[in-house]
């Protein structure tokens, strides 16, 4: 029992591995930021983004590759950045459909 176990989490792990995404880092350029305010429950909503709370975006282009990608990060940080300012992001990539997930500024 406990070796078929094993071998289903092994399993599960290789899948994972090989179907997952991929890490990428590297440095971009801030090319905009944009701010989301939160949406209380029955108030109209102007902003398709809106959740329950407040968002920070900060839009970057990898230098690499020329990419766009937005980035939520903390109001802090937010305030702190400025157009043309260089960061470090890191971030995954779908392997098939190509799709940035889990991006942040480091």
């Amino acid at each position: 029992m406990k070796r078929s176990m094993l071998r289903s989490g092994i399993a599960l792990v290789l899948i994972s591995d090989l179907c997952g995404c991929e890490r990428k880092s590297g440095e971009a350029a801030v090319i905009g930021k944009d701010y989301v305010a939160a949406v209380t429950p029955g108030e109209e909503i102007k902003d398709e983004r809106a959740t329950n709370h407040e968002q920070w975006i900060v839009k970057v282009r990898m230098l690499e590759n020329g990419r766009t990608i937005q980035v939520r990060s903390e109001r802090a940080q937010w305030e702190r950045l400025r157009e043309g300012d260089r960061v470090k992001v890191r971030y995954r990539v779908g392997k098939y459909t190509g799709t940035v997930w889990d991006a942040e500024i480091r």
